[in-house]
């Protein structure tokens, strides 16, 4: 009888023994994996900012060796859009003037309708536009800048609003009659 309790005694040290060790094995195996884990999650992060570029395919992103925009992590950085159709012919130069005798408010609507394009090439929408920078030349050419309706192109692109924004004047923009340039900068979640 004697026996009995010590071989259970036996059998309790040698199953806590296997037990505790085979814990040890299963920590260090989950210690490993979270390890692996981490290192690809690391990598996975660095590789998101490396830059993605965007350009329509014009003649002028080539000459002047620019992209229309770049995204590196979760912000997009959009140069600075001009009047310009973004349909090309095939030179790579826009197929239509919408510059030209066109009013700031028409000029308005192209850049941010190109503005937009660019966003929509990284799955972006002008939702997530956090930074809106124009620059505005009032005395292009025979188009004197009149602002009457820009508030309305504004929110048409601009639904919910409240993005920080800011317009500032200047003097000959790089079209002759070119009334508007403005750049943008968006976050995406």
């Amino acid at each position: 009888m004697r026996r009995t309790p010590i071989v259970a005694f036996v059998l309790c040290i040698v199953i806590t023994t296997f037990t505790v060790s085979g814990c040890g094995i299963i920590e260090n195996k989950m210690r490993e994996i979270a390890r692996e884990e981490a290192k690809n999650a690391i990598v996975e992060y660095a590789a998101s900012f490396v830059p993605e570029k965007f350009g329509f395919g014009g003649a002028l992103e080539k000459e002047w060796s620019h992209s229309q925009g770049v995204k590196t992590g979760n912000m997009i950085f959009v140069s600075g859009q001009q009047p310009y159709d973004t349909n090309l012919d095939e030179n790579a130069m826009p197929v239509a003037d919408l510059e030209t005798g066109k009013s700031f408010q028409g000029q308005l609507k192209t850049v941010l309708g190109n503005i937009e394009k660019v966003l929509a090439s990284y799955g972006a929408t002008m939702e997530d536009v956090v930074m809106l920078q124009g620059f505005i030349d009032e005395k292009a050419g025979p188009n004197a800048a009149s602002f009457d309706g820009a508030a309305e192109v504004i929110r048409e692109y601009f639904p919910n609003g409240l993005q920080s924004m800011t317009f500032i004047s200047v003097d000959n923009l790089f079209g002759p009659e070119q009334l508007i340039e403005a750049n943008a900068i968006a976050v995406v979640h």
